[in-house]
């Protein structure tokens, strides 16, 4: 009783040819890269001398900032570590920033801190 088709399992019968399989970017990597940040000269001035991570870790908090209009935010570590920055670098990065006295931060256990003011002009004033 054959019918004509082979119905015998084939692993090869399953595979994609790699001309057939496309990658698909996220919507929210192509809206990422659309975006930009703009940094103020003060905190130019401020993180003089900070590391490459600290820099990345700032301008993320920038860019928050202004996304949750001057409110409060939590620093998760999701997006960041996009940019290869680890939850290590992010706590010193912000306790730098801290210190530089750019932010101040509600610090949690076990849980992701909470950017409570970006200070822009006059350091210790909120804008």
């Amino acid at each position: 009783m054959t019918d004509g088709i082979d119905h015998r399992f084939d692993p090869d019968r399953l595979r994609l040819d790699i001309g057939e399989v496309r990658a698909v970017e996220p919507e929210k990597l192509k809206k990422r890269r659309q975006q930009f940040v703009m940094y103020p000269i003060p905190w130019h001035e401020r993180m003089l001398g900070a590391s490459g991570k600290t820099q990345d870790v700032a301008r993320f908090v920038l860019h928050l900032h202004w996304k949750h209009k001057g409110q409060p935010f939590k620093l998760a570590n999701g997006m960041l570590g996009m940019d290869r920055v680890s939850p290590q670098s992010k706590r010193r990065a912000l306790r730098d920033m801290e210190r530089r006295g750019l932010i101040s931060v509600d610090w949690r256990e076990k849980k992701s801190p909470i950017v409570l003011r970006v200070y822009m002009t006059k350091f210790g004033h909120v804008t």
